[in-house]
């Protein structure tokens, strides 16, 4: 939950979590007594000196299991502002849930070499997951009241050119993003829509048709409204901008459609803030449970290559201090997904001040710039390990497009079709490009149609393709 204080989409969502950690600490207590005060003693009884263990190890474990439970649950969405209003039970996402937080709860008490029955943990286990379906579904009903009342929710306000398209939208966000927006009312593009009916929700209600776009600010100001879909065609980019810059002034977070988005960016230079997240609609492949599979296999890789390269890094680190004054790491702004920009980081691998009388430039074939160790890390991209800790913290995956600098992004916006389409996943450390070759000064749009070709062909099974040719893919890398 990345905001709390006043925000009233805090109340479900801590229900939510109050459940699910009630869930994954009753399935251990509740393993207990089956274990060792049920048909299930006799069934598997006890081997020989054993006794039945205290009930104290296994309430605390219990009160652990809820705190890991929980948190891998955050790490994987489910408390998340408005997905937390997603009315549909994500069976896979729980199921990969309970499966993370155990596979963590076996390797602490590994760690603290404490011994705990494991048919226990195995019925506690197999509990936690109709538990937490459960809790989920009722939770979610509950919450759906909620929304149609209004209670612990702001709702959404949609702006749309004419109400002849509204009906189609409404129905492309129900579909594609249940009820994770609740369109509660409507800005049309002239006073001549105002009287046209509006369709009707889920509710049963049609949404309120509460103006203009001329009166978005009043609307704002009021309070009621912290989302904000702006789904206008292209034409209307200059009334989607003064909407957008109305958004940011009243702190109300804004959605725009992939070709808007593209379209609003072109006019402006990309700098280091958040520019809006894209409400893509079935434009990738990479949407619903294939991004939980996605950012599973991306905590879980970069989690053990941390662990993996974390002694190498430290020998690494002492090698560049001494071949050069300066830092160890680079710290780079680049823009990743949905324009956001983040610091992504690098070894160092050149000189100090390299671009100090350049400014911003390519890396070429046998760049002067280079330090000798700089060279090696750079050829065999040793140096771009580090962002492994951009992947862990949800900046990065470990495979998408490459990010770029907004000084670049600047000049291919305008250069480029599609370019800032790029945005629409995560950057990557490796990206489909770049196991081709296409990297360092090769052609930017050449790159850009690998990069798209990704996004509309992912697959888990192409990530991992990927990964393993990035291990032989050394071409154009200096």
């Amino acid at each position: 939950m990345s905001r709390l204080g006043n925000d009233r989409y805090l109340l479900p969502l801590f229900l939510l979590a109050t459940a699910d950690a009630l869930v994954f600490a009753a399935s251990i207590w509740l393993a207990y007594p089956i274990r060792f005060y049920s048909w299930v003693a006799s069934w598997i009884p006890l081997q020989e000196g054993w006794a039945v263990p205290a009930f104290g190890s296994f309430f605390k474990f219990g009160l652990l299991a809820a705190f890991v439970g929980v948190l891998t649950f955050e790490r994987l969405g489910f408390y998340r502002e408005r997905i937390g209003m997603d009315r549909r039970v994500h069976m896979v996402r729980i199921l990969v849930g309970v499966a993370i937080a155990n596979l963590v709860l076996q390797v602490l008490l590994s760690i603290a070499e404490t011994p705990l029955s494991r048919g226990a943990r195995l019925i506690a286990m197999s509990l936690t997951i109709p538990l937490a379906v459960g809790a989920h579904y009722f939770l979610k009903r509950a919450h759906s009241d909620m929304i149609r009342g209004g209670f612990g929710y702001r709702r959404t306000l949609l702006l749309a050119d004419c109400p002849a398209s509204i009906p189609a939208l409404v129905s492309e966000l129900q579909s594609r993003h249940g009820s994770e927006f609740q369109v509660s009312a409507v800005l049309v593009e002239s006073e001549e829509d105002l009287s046209t009916a509006m369709p009707r929700s889920e509710g049963g209600e049609p949404p309120a048709v509460l103006g203009t776009f001329g009166d978005l600010r009043r609307t704002l100001a009021s309070g009621d409204y912290d989302t904000v879909l702006i789904l206008l065609p292209a034409r209307l980019v200059e009334e989607a901008q003064q909407a957008a810059r109305l958004c940011e002034a009243f702190e109300a977070e804004f959605f725009l459609k992939p070709d808007l988005f593209e379209e609003m960016l072109g006019r402006v230079p990309l700098g280091g803030k958040v520019l809006a997240p894209v409400l893509t609609l079935g434009e990738t492949p990479l949407s619903g449970s294939s991004l939980v599979l996605k950012r599973v296999m991306d905590l879980i890789g970069s989690a053990c290559l941390v662990v993996v390269c974390f002694p190498f890094w430290c020998l690494l680190a002492a090698l560049i201090k001494l071949e050069s004054r300066g830092p160890v790491f680079y710290i780079q702004e680049r823009v990743g997904h949905d324009g956001r920009s983040f610091k992504v980081l690098k070894f160092r691998s050149m000189r100090m001040e390299a671009e100090a009388e350049t400014g911003p430039v390519w890396a070429v074939r046998d760049d002067p710039r280079r330090t000798r160790l700089g060279v090696w890390m750079r050829k065999y991209n040793i140096d771009e390990t580090p962002q492994f800790l951009n992947v862990f913290r949800g900046e990065m995956s470990l495979v998408g497009p490459r990010p770029e600098r907004p000084h670049f992004v600047n000049q291919f916006k305008d250069r480029i079709p599609s370019y800032l389409r790029r945005h629409m996943v995560k950057s990557g450390i490796t990206g489909w490009a770049q196991v081709n070759g296409l990297r360092g000064d090769t052609s930017i749009e050449e790159r850009t149609r690998y990069d798209m070709w990704y996004i509309k062909n992912w697959s888990l099974w192409l990530d991992i393709k990927i990964l393993a040719r990035t291990l032989f893919a050394h071409e154009n890398a200096h």
